[in-house]
């Protein structure tokens, strides 16, 4: 006798119902929400990583360039010896491997701007297809030098120390700072301009920044803040000192520091 057919009523649902799949996807969304913090942290970890290797690398094509250049730092604007008019990243390059990779933070949102410039703009210092090769854009970088180190001993009325072997405290010697990168800029033409035809584009004013201590306190950390970095990677940026070694410096520190009087820029100290 053949058996007969399963009951109608009997039958095994053969898919999910809409309770279990929206359970699923309740479940999905969770351990996306969970895993995509630790994801980001990662990547900006690895970022601020890059960023101290290139900024190490940087400074130490710096101290090589002076080492073979009997302590002489490279040139930078200003300098009124014009056969060594060129930026010190450009003059660095044969001393270090794939400047043009080093010399940008992954972090820095001007990044792309600073080494490319405007292409087609017709602006001077600002289009590296400027029909006048004396106004054409050349590449900067995301770090800027420490005024106190004037970089150029042709400069006979610079602050501070203009040799690298007159740096008696290295370790303590502040050499790069990361430079300051004003958000709006990415989207505004002028200040896009503005940022590459300014004439201290590789260099801080760090000598005047605390003539305004003690009785404007305020205006000392905002002269340092328009220049420097200070809250690239989760409340800090990177300081390259004389000797090589880079520190992570927190945006709170930079503040105690200005409370303070400390001229943590100041070289010798």
């Amino acid at each position: 006798m053949m058996p007969l057919p399963p009951s109608p009523s009997r039958r095994r649902p053969t898919g999910f119902t809409l309770v279990e799949l929206l359970v699923v996807v309740a479940i999905i969304a969770t351990l996306i929400g969970l895993l995509l913090p630790a994801v980001q942290a990662a990547r900006a970890a690895g970022r601020r990583m890059q960023c101290a290797s290139n900024i190490r690398q940087v400074a130490l094509g710096v101290i090589i360039y002076a080492d073979a250049h009997r302590g002489r730092f490279p040139s930078r604007t200003h300098t009124v010896d014009a056969s060594r008019y060129l930026h010190w990243i450009e003059q660095i390059a044969p001393f270090v491997e794939s400047v043009d990779v080093i010399r940008r933070c992954p972090d820095d949102p001007l990044g792309t701007l600073r080494m490319q410039g405007l292409p087609g703009s017709g602006e001077d210092y600002a289009d590296p297809l400027h029909a006048d090769p004396l106004k054409r854009f050349t590449p900067q970088t995301s770090y800027t030098a420490n005024g106190w180190l004037s970089f150029d001993d042709s400069l006979s009325n610079a602050k501070g120390v203009n040799n690298l072997n007159k740096v008696l405290s290295r370790s303590k010697t502040v050499m790069l700072f990361e430079k300051y990168s004003n958000p709006a800029t990415v989207a505004n033409l002028t200040l896009q301009v503005a940022e590459l035809r300014s004439s201290h584009f590789d260099h801080t004013h760090s000598p005047d920044w605390f003539r305004w201590y003690p009785s404007r306190k305020d205006r000392v950390l905002r002269d340092i803040a328009a220049e420097i970095q200070f809250d690239r990677h989760a409340g800090g940026a990177h300081f390259a000192y004389a000797d090589g070694h880079v520190d992570l410096v927190a945006d709170t520190q930079i503040g105690a520091w200005v409370e303070s009087g400390f001229d943590f820029s100041k070289p010798n100290q």
